[in-house]
């Protein structure tokens, strides 16, 4: 007769309900993986402007997708790996932006 599972050897996962309360601009905290392709900034500044929308930011969108869209198209046409790292978060009033890619001077 086959063996079948038993509770014991695969237990359930515990029920964790989602946070129902809306985003705040404290909670802004996002990080993408890029394709050093032409096209990466355009997606790149068009996640940051829904992710900005989200956390009710819109006083700082026009200065962070230019900031966004500079740092973006430097590491997509610089790097010299496949890809590259975006990170946007919101602490003390203030957003910080930082790419990461391979490019060496």
């Amino acid at each position: 007769m086959p063996e079948t599972r038993s509770a014991t050897r695969c237990p359930l996962a515990t029920a964790c309900p989602a946070d129902p309360s809306p985003p705040r601009p404290e909670t802004l905290a996002y990080s993408l993986t890029l394709p050093a392709a032409l096209s990466s900034p355009a997606v790149a500044r068009a996640a940051t402007r829904a992710f900005l929308k989200a956390h009710a930011l819109p006083d700082i969108m026009d200065a962070a997708l230019q900031a966004v869209g500079e740092l973006t198209a430097t590491a997509a046409q610089f790097t010299q790996a496949p890809d590259y790292y975006l990170s946007l978060r919101y602490r003390a009033a203030t957003l910080r932006v930082i790419v990461y890619d391979t490019h060496r001077f």
